[in-house]
């Protein structure tokens, strides 16, 4: 082979080791790759609201729909925020509060569906009195300890149930602790005169011999948890999305229509005390919305009201519709 001839090999092995490498990148950051739109990856607490996807997948209903989805649990809210935040999700089940305040911070994300709270039964919120607290109105609350985390839907929830009994928030002490399980600790040890907190932890104390002073499932919906997500997701996986909630849907029916069947997927899978395991009943959930632009605007008002909003946030631009 004449040098000529040699150099001519040479560049045209390059320039096809060049192409080889270049479809090799594009095949893996494409995100129409089959692979990728057929896999949601869903971040969440231990919580409840898990239930519906647990029974879509144990009882193949995402299997039907050419999709797995990956229901990734974490103990610290903070790490799931993190984790949704450095992309390492494409979605996550929270709070709207938090939806809010991540919205608001920047993050490019839509809430596409409740995840509890389409009713006011539905994820029940309540102020406990401590067992030796001689509170048994909201009334009674004024000067008292209310253990709460502030910033938080629990502090939303807890001025919207005082309100409603007639009392200001500023005429209760509100006192900060953040953990849960250490905010019901202080309340059964009667360090605290009472708390908020969602169920199963409401009907714990209760069985414990606490008191319930007022709670949200009745009169206004206050308390709702969402299903947020990313947009680059809603962009590249709107069709496994849809597919995703015609499962999800599958699941919710399944469980309304036999609740007891699916007690011990829950209680495997949700932080539900041992003592009241037995009797804790599984809840109804709502097939797949929206939640109410009214609802929304609530919480906006509140925490704009807090200066807690680093930009604002519009019911249309926070939510995603379309997808069921």
């Amino acid at each position: 082979m004449g040098r000529k001839s040699f150099f001519s090999f040479l560049l045209t092995l390059v320039l096809v080791l060049s192409l080889v490498t270049g479809c090799g990148q594009q095949n893996t950051a494409n995100p129409g790759n089959p692979q990728s739109t057929n896999k949601l990856t869903i971040g969440s607490m231990n919580i409840e609201e898990n239930l519906p996807i647990l029974v879509a997948q144990q009882n193949g209903y995402f299997a039907e729909q050419n999709l797995e989805v990956q229901l990734i649990p974490f103990q610290s809210p903070v790490e799931l925020q993190s984790a949704f935040q450095t992309g390492q999700l494409d979605g996550m089940i929270t709070d709207i509060m938090i939806a809010a305040l991540l919205k608001s911070s920047g993050e490019d994300l839509r809430v596409t569906s409740i995840a509890l709270g389409a009713t006011p039964e539905e994820g029940r919120f309540a102020i406990i009195a401590s067992p030796a607290s001689n509170v048994k109105t909201v009334s009674d609350l004024k000067g008292k300890s209310i253990g709460i985390s502030n910033n938080s839907i629990i502090e939303y929830v807890t001025d919207k149930l005082l309100l409603e009994g007639g009392v200001n928030p500023s005429e209760v002490n509100k006192t900060t602790v953040a953990k849960l399980p250490l905010r019901v600790e202080m309340l059964l040890s009667n360090q605290i005169d009472a708390i908020v907190v969602p169920d199963p932890q409401i009907s714990y104390v209760v069985s414990e011999g606490a008191k319930i002073i007022a709670e949200d499932t009745k009169g206004e919906n206050l308390s709702q948890s969402v299903t947020i997500v990313r947009s680059n997701t809603l962009n590249e996986k709107k069709d496994a999305l849809n597919r995703y909630y015609q499962a999800y849907t599958k699941g919710v029916q399944a469980i309304n229509a036999s609740p007891d069947q699916y007690k011990e997927l829950l209680v495997k899978n949700v932080n539900i005390p041992e003592s009241i395991a037995a009797s804790y009943k599984v809840q109804h959930y709502s097939e797949p919305q929206l939640p109410e632009e009214k609802d929304v605007n609530k919480v906006l008002d509140w925490l704009q009201e807090k200066g807690l909003l680093k930009n604002p946030v519009d019911y249309p631009s926070f939510v995603q519709s379309g997808l069921y």
